[in-house]
């Protein structure tokens, strides 16, 4: 009898620990960074010329972002990854915006791509505004930017959006793989019982912003989407406002909507805007 309580105390103790632990450094488990420096040669082989650029988050923190800018161009796409690799993993995914008369951006993260930091939502959230405030130095207004988030980029987008808009209505909100909240996606493949409402501190809400949003709204998503099941984003697709499409791709999964072209059909549906 003596030994089965010891057992029982060693789990119950290691249970907590384990719970303190995603409270406290949930950089363990939300996040998968590629921490070394983004390969800007392997871009502009491949057709993304950039500039690369630096500017700081409101804490301080120096940031870099490629940047092309395009002569004649009325508009920029600036692009907010989610949560595992560096921008160079992404750059491609505007290579066809590029071709199609649109100037981008990409902003790199805290903790991403040798950019020094801790990563919190918090942190986060102020890196993807310092990157449209980069763009706003440059020239570009509100109605002139395209603000583009994928899985947990979506809520840097939502966000920033959110928060923005009071200079200006942006041209429009791009989310792709997006989810309601992060704690839900959690809740979705998590099978043992942990009070993940209380141990989840960065929750990553996206519902309760997007209701705020006043730009045209698209939402893409992969039916077969195992990381971010499709109902968490038809969830949010009920939520926003108008004006708003959502784009679901039947045989894709969570980061493949590029490999089945999801970006024809994301710019028919910008030059309609």
């Amino acid at each position: 009898m003596k030994k089965m309580f010891i057992f029982i105390g060693i789990i119950a103790i290691l249970y907590v620990c384990f719970c303190a632990t995603v409270y406290y450094k949930p950089q363990y488990f939300f996040y998968n960074p590629d921490n070394t420096a983004s390969n800007k040669i392997k871009a502009q082989e491949y057709g993304y010329d950039i500039k690369e650029v630096k500017y700081n988050s409101a804490d301080g923190t120096e940031l870099l972002g490629w940047y092309v800018p395009q002569k004649g161009s009325k508009q920029v796409v600036v692009f907010m990854h989610g949560n595992s690799y560096n921008i160079e993993k992404f750059y491609k995914k505007l290579v066809p915006l590029l071709a199609a008369g649109y100037s981008a951006f990409i902003g790199e993260y805290r903790g991403f791509g040798g950019i020094k930091g801790e990563i919190t939502q918090a942190g986060l959230e102020e890196d993807a505004i310092a990157a449209v405030e980069y763009l706003h130095q440059q020239g570009w207004k509100n109605e002139q930017i395209i603000v583009y988030g994928m899985s947990l980029g979506s809520h840097m987008a939502v966000n920033t959006a959110e928060k923005l808009q009071k200079e200006g209505v942006f041209a429009a909100l791009v989310l792709e793989v997006p989810f309601d909240s992060l704690l839900n996606v959690v809740k979705e493949v998590v099978w043992v019982p942990l009070p993940l409402d209380l141990i989840i501190k960065d929750k990553y809400d996206n519902v309760a912003l997007i209701k705020e949003i006043k730009s045209p709204i698209l939402i893409m998503g992969g039916e077969k989407d195992k990381v971010v099941p499709i109902k968490l984003a038809q969830r949010l697709y009920e939520e926003a406002p108008d004006p708003k499409d959502m784009f679901i791709y039947g045989d894709a999964d969570h980061n493949d909507l590029y490999d089945k072209q999801n970006y024809k059909q994301l710019i028919k549906w910008l030059k309609k805007k």
